[in-house]
């Protein structure tokens, strides 16, 4: 990647942008943290109590995070729309499918 921000110090003015205990920004150096791709997940609800309690929980044991859950959409009552982070969205909508849910879309959106 050549980016002349990270690279060069850009017009940004990174190059006084220093962390504790970390090599400046301007430097080239990025942190450690990873961020894991962004999916927007929509399932479709047939007889499965407490989805919302289902689904985070499956989303928490694949090491995954539920940035948000949303239910309740007009024009679809049984239709719940997801966003969550996970480096396995494989792993995560086959526990979907196993708990009941119908899968309807799976798009990326990103890191």
């Amino acid at each position: 990647m050549n980016n002349t921000v990270w690279n060069a110090g850009g017009d940004l003015g990174l190059s006084a942008a220093v962390a504790p205990n970390r090599a400046p920004l301007a430097a080239g150096v990025r942190s450690a943290t990873r961020m894991s791709p962004r999916y927007c997940v929509v399932v479709a609800l047939h007889g499965v109590l407490h989805a919302a309690d289902v689904i985070r929980h499956i989303v928490g044991s694949n090491r995954g995070e539920l940035e948000w859950l949303s239910g309740n959409q007009p024009r679809h009552p049984s239709r719940l729309h997801l966003r969550l982070r996970a480096e396995r969205i494989y792993d995560i909508v086959t526990a979907f499918e196993a708990a009941g849910f119908d899968v309807l879309r799976v798009v990326t959106n990103g890191r």
